[in-house]
């Protein structure tokens, strides 16, 4: 009974294990993948069973580990050489020291009596199952770190399923000193654990399908808000297409208002009309940038009409052409920055600045305006203040998602009265 308990403490080790490595990079072919891992599980369950109840083998097992992880990763796996170095010996720098504390803790729990905790012991079980728990948890965190999945599940649900497993852990205490009393009941304890354990997974089952929906609606809510974006985007272009079509059809009668004076031998008074219809009705129509993209061209001038509309004095410095890149998100980030950046703008002392430049591989876009006191010591979370939060807030996250998306970054900071944001994007080749 205690070799099979041993045996299975070491397949859902080596199962963790090797949801740790595929968790933790990407397959380079996709293709039979399953066999692929189904093999690697095999060689390390192997190595395991065999070598690590042999004294004086722990070594070579580590060993041996350690090579099946590295021709593993390195033959199949993508990632830097780095990254799948680490993770070929993050289950040795984990595994040990879980197993060490966990059975310490349980040592205290026995008196003191150490033998209760290794193989055959009375409290074997409840070690293995701690033990293996623990360093599932380790192994999830480090992955969805490494994914930057970390913020999927709201708080309340990390907290919920931490106290099940740490209630399961006082439950199972409990348990085993009765059971201490009652030795003849030991076979229905062990179902108990089993029922526990059972338990744990089913809940972190639940957590996973409430991660994966809520990554899932919030993807959706993004898409929702970035078709806004367009969508408004569209009926502003709608909106300088009618006042330009407008301002063509009244072009003809200031034109022949202005040919009347010069007949009636009034060149000045000509002259003073034409200066008052170029700053009243042609300059507020100007196109102001040509980047090489007529979608984001359409976003720059429809935000500088806006802030013309305000009193906002825009300035527009772009030192680069968008003649090769993805017009789409870069209208989108574009808009969400200067509609972020209208919205903050101080307007007792009404400025914003535009830069767009380009650096070796990358591409800087840099949106600043004025504020009246400082915007990230009071949200430094950059949360939306509208009531309706459900149906905004997302212009932030749509700016960071794009930055990622195209292996850039974005920055968020204050100097001299403005606030600052900062994005660099990788150009597309």
């Amino acid at each position: 009974m205690n070799d099979i308990i041993e045996v299975c403490a070491a397949l859902i080790e080596c199962c963790i294990f090797v949801r740790l490595c595929n968790g933790y990079l990407d397959f380079k072919n996709e293709k039979m993948k399953w066999l692929k891992t189904l093999a690697f599980y095999i060689l390390i369950t192997a190595n395991d069973i065999i070598f690590s109840g042999l004294d004086g083998f722990e070594n070579l097992c580590i060993l041996i580990l350690l090579v099946i992880f590295l021709a593993y990763t390195f033959i199949f796996m993508k990632g830097k050489a780095w990254e799948k170095l680490l993770v070929s010996i993050l289950p040795t720098i984990t595994t040990l020291p879980i197993n060490l504390a966990v059975m310490a803790l349980f040592g205290v729990i026995a008196d003191g009596n150490m033998s209760a905790v290794m193989p055959g012991g009375a409290m074997r079980i409840p070690v293995l199952f701690f033990s293996k728990a623990i360093f599932f948890f380790v192994c999830e965190i480090i992955i969805r770190i490494r994914k930057k999945q970390y913020r999927s599940l709201a708080s309340f649900q990390w907290i919920l399923q931490l106290s099940c497993f740490l209630i399961s852990f006082l439950i199972s205490t409990l348990l085993w000193n009765i059971s201490r009393r009652q030795p003849e009941t030991s076979s229905l304890f062990l179902v108990i654990f089993l029922l526990i354990g059972t338990l744990n997974v089913l809940l972190y089952v639940i957590m996973n399908k409430m991660q994966r929906d809520n990554e899932i609606r919030e993807e959706y809510d993004l898409l929702k808000a970035n078709i806004s974006s367009q969508e408004k985007l569209a009926i502003e272009t709608k909106e300088r297409y009618s006042e330009v079509k407008k301002l063509k059809h009244d072009m003809k009668h200031y034109l022949t208002a202005a040919a009347g004076l010069i007949s009636d031998g009034r060149p000045d008074s000509a002259k003073d009309y034409i200066e008052k219809i170029l700053k009243e009705k042609v300059n507020s129509y100007n196109v102001a940038v040509n980047t090489g993209n007529a979608v984001i061209d359409a976003v720059i001038n429809n935000k500088i009409a806006l802030c013309n509309s305000k009193g906002i004095n825009l300035k527009c410095a772009i030192d680069t052409h968008f003649d090769n890149t993805n017009d789409i998100d870069i209208s989108i980030l574009l808009s969400n920055l200067l509609d972020n950046a209208v919205e903050g703008c101080d307007l007792s002392k009404p400025y914003m600045e535009l830069i767009i430049g380009h650096k070796k591989s990358m591409t800087y876009i840099a949106v600043k305006n004025s504020i009246s006191r400082s915007v990230l010591s009071n949200n430094p979370g950059l949360k939306t203040d509208k009531p309706d939060k459900k149906e905004h807030g997302y212009g932030i996250r749509s700016i960071k998602d794009i930055a990622k998306k195209h292996d850039g970054s974005v920055d968020f900071t204050e100097k001299d009265g403005r606030f600052i944001v900062e994005v660099w994007l990788k150009t597309d080749k």
